[in-house]
């Protein structure tokens, strides 16, 4: 019977099988093979390179970083698999479904997810299995964790964008998009928090509604979440919805469309050498603007002056043969807030969380277009949407310490490969990460994962 024997030289201690025997009375040792040599009291397998092959290479890093994060969100409680496998790989590759699950085979996100068979039609079915109790559960809890990071009952920013959608199934009139294009639209509104950007609530909405309507329905929402204030752009107001939120006691920082009454009324009156002054100067991150506050409507209405702006537009209209409008430079803002003036008009530009979010859910997230087309494919979709740009607005909070964004660690991590190598010889196998760059290492503990080289 065979046993392991530690030989103990100058260079260290190695391991051998060996098997006892007897010769002339005495018990002996005959050396069946070399094991390798013990490293810090553990047993380091001696392998020669010639026996060494690997059996496959797959995507590690960055998908650890998405598991963990979606852990941290209950998102990973989600019990459809094949569900969670679509919300991973929104963030981290941007193809079709039906080309999707070849590259999964590529990730290490079966061995993750504990899934021993992936199809497309899997991946298909799952789109209509997003069961809206469990969904709602893990919004709840993603807002408390949320919550302890910001106060994010204190400003809902709000806005709409719109989608296309391919299929057929849906009732809708095509409709110009914001690109001009005539097609059907999805819309799609959205909340999230001021200062981090984290999703609030997401509605859909036909893409023949309009914006003015979908506020009512958002600021409903909004009052219902127990909000306190809420901003928005100037595409969903109107005089209509000004006295409907002032109605709901929200506190609200809004962009208004300027109209012929509103500029007879207000920015005419504006003497533009009495505005362009010290006192009246608002530094915003990139320029510097004028504004001038008239009382309105049981708030404030705030006319923002920018010279340059003003300019561009005396440029452009004078190629055309124009002369430049007398409101041409200023835009407004409306309030009802108990902050300054100054207060306002940073808070308003500097919504542009909200923008942003829209652009990482349309460019990383691929919202458009809509390339399926069932009614509850559609939703499925845009909520597997939703809850990646929770798992990426999280991943950006956490890198803020090392100023890295979520979209370029992703890159970084993108290239943190696990090779799975095989002894041919010992029928032995093992997993090896790829050497990690000092960036991938400070993406990784900010992000507290831990993995095993």
């Amino acid at each position: 019977m065979s046993f392991i024997r530690k030989i103990k030289k100058k260079s260290g201690t190695y391991l051998a099988e060996v098997k006892s025997y007897r010769e002339n009375g005495k018990i002996k040792q005959k050396v069946i093979r070399y094991l390798g040599k013990e490293i810090n009291g553990k047993p380091a397998k001696k392998i020669t390179s010639a026996d060494i092959k690997i059996k496959n290479v797959k995507r590690s890093l960055d998908v650890l970083a998405i598991d963990k994060l979606a852990e941290q969100l209950t998102i990973k409680s989600i019990k459809n698999k094949y569900l969670l496998s679509l919300i991973y790989s929104q963030l981290l590759e941007k193809r079709s479904i039906n080309k999707i699950e070849e590259w999964i085979e590529y990730t290490e996100i079966p061995e993750i997810l504990k899934i021993d068979k992936l199809s497309t039609k899997d991946l298909y079915e799952s789109l209509t299995e997003v069961p809206e109790g469990e969904f709602i559960s893990i919004d709840k809890n993603m807002h408390v964790i949320f919550n302890q990071i910001e106060d994010i009952k204190d400003v809902a920013v709000i806005d709409v964008t719109d989608t296309y959608f391919e299929g057929n199934s849906l009732d809708i009139k095509k409709r110009k998009g914001k690109d001009g294009k005539v097609r059907r639209l999805v819309q799609i509104g959205l909340a999230t928090s001021f200062t981090n950007g984290f999703p609030i609530f997401h509605k859909q909405y036909q893409g023949n509604l309009s914006g003015v309507h979908i506020l009512k329905d958002m600021c409903f929402e909004v009052k219902e979440m127990g909000f306190n204030s809420i901003i928005m752009d100037r595409g969903m107001m109107s005089l209509e919805n000004l006295r409907m939120v002032s109605s709901l006691e929200l506190n609200l920082i809004a962009g208004l469309r300027k109209n012929n009454k509103l500029v007879e009324s207000f920015i005419s009156k504006i003497d533009k050498e009495e505005i362009y002054s010290l006192k009246n100067m608002v530094r915003l991150k990139n320029t510097k603007v004028f504004v001038k506050t008239f009382d309105y409507l049981n708030g404030k209405l705030i006319a923002v002056y920018n010279p340059s702006i003003e300019l561009i537009k005396k440029n452009n209209n004078f190629e055309k043969g124009l002369d430049s409008a007398k409101d041409s430079g200023f835009s407004l803002i409306f309030h009802n807030t108990n902050y300054s003036s100054e207060e306002v008009v940073k808070k308003y530009y500097e919504k542009e969380i909200i923008e942003r979010a829209f652009k990482q859910m349309k460019g990383i997230l691929n919202l458009r277009p809509i390339r399926v087309w069932l009614t509850n494919h559609v939703e499925g979709h845009i909520k597997i949407c939703y809850l990646a740009y929770a798992i990426l607005s999280l991943m950006n909070y956490r890198l803020k310490k090392i100023k890295v964004s979520a979209i370029e660690a992703l890159e970084s991590l993108k290239y943190g490969y696990k090779v799975k190598l095989f002894d041919k010889t010992n029928n032995f196998e093992w997993d090896l990460i790829v050497p990690l760059k000092p960036k991938q290492k400070d993406i990784l503990g900010a992000l507290s994962v831990v993995y095993k080289n």
